[in-house]
């Protein structure tokens, strides 16, 4: 299934990028890459993806999310990841991402930690 990326806006000035579909290498997953590029240039740096529809990730999808996760910090901010299915949870683990990457059980979750 292809990735799906949707961007929405809080008041509380928190940008939640919701994804669906497998996070794999290709031009989907690049889509991410430049929404969080995009906020950054915004001065948007308070960032949560919802990975809560998110089947499948690949070896390139997780240096996509590490390398948002650098691009952001370097730039002041904060990326959060809610709702990791499982399966790709497991991927994070097995390469120790979930190690770096700030990881919610939900989006509600992530939402009061930013």
């Amino acid at each position: 299934m292809p990735l799906k990326v949707d961007r929405s806006s809080l008041e509380s000035g928190v940008e939640v990028i919701t994804l669906a579909g497998s996070l794999t290498l290709g031009r989907d997953a690049q889509n991410l890459e430049s929404s969080v590029e995009e906020l950054i240039k915004q001065q948007k740096t308070r960032i949560v993806l919802d990975m809560s529809e998110v089947s499948f990730v690949d070896s390139a999808g997780v240096g996509i999310l590490v390398g948002s996760h650098g691009k952001v910090a370097t730039a002041g901010g904060k990326l959060r990841m809610a709702g990791v299915t499982p399966r790709v949870l497991n991927v994070l683990r097995i390469t120790k991402v979930d190690n770096l990457l700030a990881l919610d059980e939900n989006l509600a979750a992530s939402l009061a930690a930013i």
